[in-house]
């Protein structure tokens, strides 16, 4: 009996640990108490309770993770495929100064949403087809769009921070700071979006034609996937995402900054690699990118709690992005990264 209980449990563990994203899981937690032991001495005697782990506390966390964590599951996409977009940073900031300038230009949330999801659409587009029909490489085709898009983002707002009047239209302001019940409407944009676009991974066929893709890509040709449109709908996919997290940036902060969310582009990649999604292709799920995004607002959050420098939160950040795929790396190579007994 108590052998079928352990191997029972042995079962349930390796079954857990098989998950995508379940290893980091781990890791975010033992990071949390950590970070929750070492603010519990720096403050002893002068408060009570817990100072890090608490629910309000869990839940700003989250709220600052939005607007990364909707294009981190956009790039979960393109990533799948093999491919990388590193254009998402640049691309944010010129949808945002697209947002700030149809919203005080008409004042009119309907068209303001309209018209920066058909940009964001088109920015998509554009990417998708010179990295899948043109057959450019990723890393150089978004690299180089980055550039335009950090251009058009200086002339859409003439090098100067845009700002939205505070007496706007009550459904813009609505779609970044309103709540549904107790839940801010940010978590609301957050669990949307991974549902959706979970489902479409998991329970469609474009989903599956995604991980193929990745996974092997001569044997998806010859098969008969469109690679080549699925590859461009993957992109278009993360455009709408970026441009739903400009909408909801804009009508939550009012003010765009030419120059605010460059290097965001680094931030949605670790997050993703973090989750588990291989550089590779073929390898990664909407469930791991939410542990992913988790895990990096828990580790920033805790190193701003600990009073560190930005310059040095970088520097540990690019430590750990680089850990994470060397172990990919490896792991795509076939090396064990231990021995089983």
């Amino acid at each position: 009996m108590t052998e079928t209980t352990e191997s029972k449990g042995k079962t349930l563990v390796k079954k857990f640990f098989s998950m995508n994203g379940a290893a980091v899981f781990v890791a975010m937690i033992v990071v949390a108490i950590v970070f929750e032991i070492v603010l519990q001495i720096t403050h002893a005697g002068s408060s009570s309770g817990l100072l890090f782990i608490t629910p309000s506390n869990l839940m700003m966390i989250l709220r600052q993770q939005v607007y990364i964590g909707i294009i981190a599951f956009g790039m979960t996409l393109v990533m799948l495929t093999g491919n990388i977009d590193l254009s998402v940073g640049y691309m944010l900031t010129f949808l945002c100064s697209v947002t700030a300038k149809v919203m005080m230009s008409t004042n009119n949330t309907f068209l303001t949403v309209l018209a920066v999801l058909a940009v964001g659409l088109l920015c998509g587009l554009f990417n998708g087809v010179l990295v899948s029909y043109v057959r450019l490489n990723s890393f150089i085709t978004t690299l180089g769009a980055s550039s335009i898009y950090s251009a058009f983002a200086l002339i859409v707002s003439s090098g100067t921070v845009l700002v939205i009047d505070a007496n706007c239209a009550p459904s813009f302001r609505a779609l970044g700071t309103s709540s549904i019940g107790p839940i801010h409407i940010l978590i609301v944009w957050f669990v949307l979006v991974a549902v959706v676009l979970g489902l479409l991974l998991s329970k469609t066929v474009y989903g599956q034609q995604l991980y193929m893709i990745g996974a092997n890509p001569v044997a998806a040709r010859f098969s008969g996937i469109r690679f080549k449109k699925n590859t461009t709908i993957a992109y278009v996919i993360l455009g709408l995402c970026v441009a739903l997290a400009a909408i909801i940036m804009m009508a939550n902060s009012l003010s765009s900054n030419p120059q605010s969310a460059s290097g965001a582009e680094m931030e949605v990649i670790l997050c993703v690699v973090l989750g588990g999604c291989a550089v590779s292709g073929g390898k990664g799920s909407v469930w791991g990118t939410i542990i992913g995004v988790l895990f990096y607002g828990i580790l920033s959050a805790g190193f701003t709690s600990l009073h560190m420098s930005q310059y040095l939160q970088w520097v540990v950040m690019g430590a750990i992005m680089l850990f994470a795929l060397s172990l990919d790396v490896l792991q795509s190579k076939g090396v064990k990264l231990w021995k089983r007994k």
